[in-house]
């Protein structure tokens, strides 16, 4: 975590955004339901095989199932940076950007796809 608050750190000196989530305000995500297992599933899984692609596609899948919206977005407005790595969010009244349609929610947010500079990231309700 430290690596990733230093490296938030740096990021915050060219400005702030308003899409920017502050690390103080992710909240580690458990594996207490389907999308939160299967993240952490992958998250376990060292190196790229042809497994551990099976098991992207099917959170994929299951998030497209559980209503889970998509968006393109860049590694650090939301720290996530490889497959799997996730955590919820409770997004505020206000907030803009692609969360704002979640406004007085918790999210889980959960990278799906890592590619350079841009990571494809999910978000839905937690329930």
């Amino acid at each position: 975590m430290t690596k990733t608050i230093d490296g938030f750190s740096t990021y915050l000196q060219r400005g702030f955004r308003s899409s920017v989530i502050h690390p103080s305000k992710m909240i580690p995500d458990g594996a207490d339901d389907l999308i939160g297992f299967l993240a952490a599933k992958l998250r376990k899984q060292s190196g790229w095989t042809s497994e551990k692609e099976k098991m992207r596609q099917h959170l994929e899948r299951f998030a497209i199932a559980h209503g889970y919206q998509a968006k393109r977005l860049d590694y650090r407005d939301y720290q996530l940076t490889k497959v799997g790595q996730s955590f919820q969010y409770d997004v505020p009244v206000g907030k803009k950007g692609f969360l704002a349609q979640f406004a007085g929610q918790r999210v889980r947010l959960v990278c799906t796809y890592s590619g350079t500079f841009r990571q494809w990231v999910r978000a839905g309700v937690v329930k």
